[in-house]
C-alpha cells in the first residue's frame, strides 16, 4: 500500500499543468511605517516571499482566479486577503498589520496537523516559545516545561537526575512527546531526553491537554507535547555562552550556536544549531554524595526545506546528541570503586524526511514521512567495590561491583502517509496511517538482567472538521491501533516472555462554539489506553543502598484504559494598547485497571523486584487557569495554575512486610500536589533593557520514601510547599546589523529547596522532590548578526 501511495504522490508531482497566470504586488506597513521581513504565502501552496527594506513584495506566475494570500510577521496579527488574479496582469495590494503582543495569531499545528491560528484552533493549544525559554533562563527543554498550565516537571532520582513531566496530575507515560509531530521519542529517550534537548534547537513547544485529537496515539491520555524545531526563516547567525553557579559555587557552562540560510526566492533554506554543556556535580547536604549530577552534553543538528515546485515541499532534519551523566560519590574513581554510582553515556542519532504535495486546485494535499532514531547507551548502576592492590583477593562484593556495567541499544522507526481534502469552508477531512516500531535491548551482566523487547503499532486514523455555522466547529475523529508486543526478560534466576497483540479503537470528539467574537467555549471527550508492556519508564533503575530495583509484569496484567472529558472557556479582548487572553479549563479522567507498582522482593543477587499489576481504578479531576496580559508592548504578564485531585477508587498497597502484619496503603496518587502554578513577567522600560521575573509554585503532596534498605519498607510522607523565584536582567547593544546582549540574574532567589535528602550510600535515591536547583547565580552574553 505504501509503495502505491508513494507512486501516486510522485506521479502527481510530476504532472506539468499549463495554467494561465498573473502576478500580485504589494506593500506591507504598520502604524510605525513599512515592515521588512514580512512573510507572504499563497494559501494551499508552497509559494512564499518576504518584504524588502521598503516593505514591498511580489508574487509571480500565480494561477488566475480568486487566490488567498496569508501575511504574517512575529509580533503582529496575521492577515488573510482574497485577491482576484487576472491573466498577464498584476494585482496591487496595500496592507497594514496590527501589533499582536500576545501572539494569538501565531500558527499552531498540533490540534489538527494543519496550520491554524491559536485563537481559531478547535482544541486549546498552549505554547512555550523562545521568549519564555529566555525569560526563565531555561537551557534545556526540561527546565522550561513548568511554564504552561497543567504541566509540572519533577526530578525522580538523586543519583542520575532522571526527570519526567506530569500533565494534569498524570505521570510521564500518560503523555505523548513528539518531535515535529512525529512519535520518535523512544523508550530510552523518554527517560532522559527532556534534559538532553537544548532550547536553542526549539522554535516552540505546543501543548494539548487531554486527548481531543484523534491524530495522535491512544497513549496520549493526559495530552500531547509537540516539540517544534526551528525552521529557516531568514539569513541569521547567533552565538552565546552562559555560566551558572549552583549555590554560588558549582559551575555549569553552556555554549549555543544558531543560524539559518535562505535562498533569495525562499524556495530553499537550512537552519542549524549546536550546543555544548558542562556541569559539575553538587552535594546539597555535605555527605559527599551528589544531589545534582555531573552532566556533559554535545548536540548539533539541522532543519532544511526545498520547495520542489509551487505545490510541493521536501523537508529533512537530523540531530546528534552525545550526553554523559554521573551521580553518586568519589567522582575521581572508576564507578565500581565508589560507594554508589549511576553513570550513563548516551549516543543518539535521529532524523526525519517528509514530502508534501498539493493538487492543482489546492483542495487535496498528500504527504508521506518517515523518522528514525537510534540510541546506544553505556551504563553503570552499583558500587561498593574496592581499590584493589597487588595480591588482594577479589571478593563477591568486588565482583558484583565490577560486573554492574551495562549497555543498551534502541531503535525507533516511524513511517506514515496522510491525505487531506478541503471540501469547502464547512468540511475538512484528514485521514492517514502510521506505523511505529521500537526495538530495545538492555543488558546488565552483573545483575543477570536482560530486556529484549520489540513493539510495533500500526495506526489508522481519520478526523472530520465540520463548521455548520460560523460560530460552531466540530472535530469528529477515531483511531484504530494494532499493537504487537514481543519481549524476552531475564532477571537473575527468573525468565519470562511477553507476547501480546492488542486491537484498540479510540474515538475522540471536540466541539468549539464562539459565544461572542471574544469568548469561545470548547469541550472534548476522548478514550485512551496504555499497553501492558512495563519496560518504558523502567529503563531507568533507581538504586537503594547500591542495589538496583527492577519492575516486572504481573502475569495477568491487563491494558489500562481511560475516559476523559475536558471543557474550557477562552476570553480574548483588546483594550486599547492592552491585550488579554484568559483560559479557564476543567478536566476529568477516569482510569480503569490502573497500573500499580508494588509487592517488592529481593533476588539472590540483591535486586529489588517490583511487580506492575492492575489496581481497581483512579480518578483525576481539576481545573487549569491561564492568563496572558500585554500592556503597550512594554509589559507582559503570564500566569497559570492548576487545582487538582488525583485519587485511587480504593486504597492501594505500596508496601507490605513479609509476614503481612504491616501494610502501607495510599488513597492519593503519589507525587501529585493539589495546587501548582507559575508566572512570568517581562518589562521593557526602554527598547534595549529587559527585566524578567518568573516563578514556580509547587504545593504539598504525598511522596514515597524507602526508610529501610534491607526490607525496602516504604512509607508515605507529605512534603512542604515550594516557591521558586527567578530574576534576570538583559541589555542589548545594537551596532548597525549586529546585536550584543549581556545578561545576569539569580534562579531560586530564596533557595526554596528540599532540606531532608537521605544521606550516604544506603539512601533512597528516589526520595527527591521540589525545585531541581538551589539558589543559582548566572551570567552570559549573546552575539546576533541580524
Amino acid at each position: 500500500m505504501m509503495k502505491k501511495l508513494l507512486s501516486t504522490v510522485f506521479v502527481v508531482s510530476s504532472i506539468c499543468v499549463n495554467a494561465q497566470t498573473g502576478n500580485i504586488k504589494g506593500v506591507i506597513n504598520s502604524s510605525e511605517g513599512v515592515l521588512q521581513g514580512v512573510t507572504i504565502s499563497l494559501k494551499g501552496s508552497m509559494v512564499k516571499v518576504k518584504t524588502n527594506n521598503k516593505g514591498v513584495f511580489e508574487l509571480k506566475d500565480i494561477p488566475v482566479g480568486e487566490q488567498t494570500i496569508m501575511v504574517s510577521l512575529e509580533g503582529y496579527k496575521s492577515d488573510n486577503q482574497i485577491i482576484n488574479v487576472s491573466e498577464n496582469e498584476t494585482a496591487n495590494v496595500v496592507l497594514e498589520l496590527i501589533q499582536d503582543y500576545l501572539e494569538l495569531d501565531n500558527i499552531v499545528i498540533t490540534a489538527t496537523r494543519s496550520e491554524v491560528p491559536v485563537y481559531k484552533s478547535p482544541v486549546i493549544v498552549s505554547r512555550i516559545n523562545s521568549k519564555t525559554f529566555e525569560t526563565t533562563q531555561s537551557l534545556a527543554l526540561s527546565e522550561g516545561l513548568n511554564f504552561t498550565p497543567g504541566l509540572r516537571l519533577e526530578t525522580n532520582c538523586q543519583n542520575c537526575g532522571f526527570t519526567q513531566v506530569r500533565m494534569n496530575g498524570l505521570e510521564g507515560p500518560y503523555s505523548q512527546v513528539l518531535i515535529n509531530s512525529r512519535p520518535i521519542f523512544s523508550a530510552l529517550m523518554g527517560v532522559y531526553g527532556l534534559d538532553m534537548l537544548p532550547t536553542g534547537m526549539i522554535d516552540r513547544v505546543e501543548v494539548v491537554r487531554g486527548g481531543g485529537s484523534a491524530l495522535y496515539g491512544g497513549n496520549a491520555i493526559a495530552g500531547t507535547i509537540n516539540i517544534i524545531t526551528k525552521d529557516p526563516m531568514s539569513n541569521s547567525f547567533s552565538i552565546g555562552t552562559n555560566y551558572s553557579f549552583a549555590n554560588y559555587k558549582t559551575p555549569d557552562r553552556t555554549l549555543n550556536v544558531n543560524g539559518s540560510i535562505v535562498s533569495e526566492d525562499y524556495n530553499k533554506g537550512m537552519s542549524f544549531y549546536a550546543y555544548n554543556r558542562d556541569r559539575k556535580p553538587w552535594d546539597a547536604n555535605g555527605d559527599d554524595f551528589s544531589e545534582m549530577t555531573q552532566l556533559q552534553n554535545s548536540t548539533f543538528g539541522f532543519d532544511a526545506f526545498w520547495n520542489t515546485s509551487k505545490l510541493s515541499k521536501l523537508k529533512i532534519n537530523a540531530f546528534n546528541i552525545n550526553e554523559f551523566r554521573r551521580g553518586g560519590n568519589k567522582f575521581d574513581l572508576p564507578p565500581h570503586q565508589t560507594d554508589i554510582t549511576e553513570q550513563l553515556d548516551h549516543k543518539i542519532l535521529g532524523g526525519a524526511v517528509s514530502f508534501e504535495k498539493y493538487s492543482q486546485d489546492l483542495k487535496h494535499k498528500y504527504s508521506i514521512y518517515t523518522s528514525a532514531q537510534t540510541a546506544k547507551r553505556k551504563s553503570y548502576y552499583g558500587g561498593s567495590g574496592r581499590i584493589l592492590a597487588e595480591g588482594d583477593a577479589v571478593s563477591e562484593e568486588d565482583l558484583l561491583a565490577i560486573n554492574a556495567y551495562g549497555k543498551s541499544k534502541d531503535l525507533s522507526l516511524v513511517g506514515g502517509a496522510q491525505y487531506s481534502y478541503d471540501f469547502n469552508e464547512k468540511f475538512f477531512l484528514l485521514s492517514g496511517t502510521e506505523y511505529q516500531y521500537n526495538d530495545v535491548k538492555d543488558q546488565m551482566p552483573g545483575y543477570n538482567r536482560l530486556i529484549d523487547q520489540q513493539v510495533g503499532t500500526l495506526g489508522v486514523y481519520s478526523q472530520l472538521e465540520i463548521k455548520p455555522t460560523e460560530k460552531l466547529n466540530f472535530l469528529l475523529g477515531a483511531r484504530y491501533d494494532h499493537v504487537n508486543i514481543n519481549g524476552i526478560y531475564n532477571l537473575d534466576v527468573e525468565s519470562f516472555k511477553d507476547k501480546k497483540k492488542l486491537n484498540v479503537f479510540v474515538p475522540r470528539l471536540t466541539a468549539m462554539y464562539a459565544i461572542t467574537d471574544n469568548l469561545k467555549a470548547r469541550a472534548s471527550y476522548s478514550q485512551g489506553y496504555r499497553a501492558p508492556q512495563a519496560f518504558d519508564e523502567d529503563l531507568h533503575i533507581e538504586t537503594v543502598g547500591g542495589s538496583a530495583s527492577f519492575t516486572k509484569l504481573s502475569q495477568d496484567l491487563k491494558t489500562e484504559k481511560s475516559n476523559s472529558i475536558n471543557a474550557s472557556l477562552n476570553y480574548t479582548q483588546p483594550f486599547g494598547n492592552t491585550q488579554a487572553n484568559i483560559v479557564l479549563e476543567g478536566f476529568y479522567t477516569k482510569l480503569n485497571d490502573v497500573f500499580i507498582t508494588a509487592d517488592a522482593y529481593e533476588t539472590p543477587s540483591g535486586i529489588s523486584v517490583l511487580t506492575k499489576r492492575n489496581g481497581a481504578g483512579a480518578k483525576v479531576m481539576g481545573a487549569n487557569i491561564e492568563a496572558n496580559l500585554a500592556f503597550s508592548g512594554k509589559l507582559n504578564l503570564q500566569l497559570g495554575g492548576t487545582l487538582q485531585k488525583a485519587v485511587y477508587t480504593q486504597d492501594e498497597e505500596i508496601w507490605a512486610s513479609e509476614d503481612g502484619t504491616e501494610v502501607i496503603t495510599t488513597k492519593n496518587m503519589l507525587r501529585t500536589p493539589k495546587l501548582y502554578g507559575y508566572y512570568t513577567v517581562n518589562y521593557n522600560p526602554v527598547a534595549t533593557l529587559t527585566l524578567s521575573l518568573s516563578g514556580v509554585y509547587t504545593g504539598k503532596m504525598d511522596v514515597p520514601h524507602v526508610i529501610d534498605a534491607d526490607s525496602e519498607k516504604t512509607v508515605v510522607k507529605n512534603t512542604p510547599s515550594f516557591f521558586e523565584q527567578n530574576l534576570k536582567l538583559a541589555y542589548d547593544f545594537d551596532i548597525k546589523d549586529n546585536c550584543i546582549q549581556v545578561y545576569t540574574g539569580v534562579q531560586n532567589i530564596f533557595n526554596s529547596y528540599q532540606k531532608d535528602f537521605d544521606r550516604g550510600a544506603l539512601r533512597d535515591a528516589g526520595y527527591i522532590y521540589g525545585p531541581s536547583r538551589p539558589q543559582t547565580f548566572f551570567i552570559g552574553a549573546k552575539y546576533t548578526l541580524k
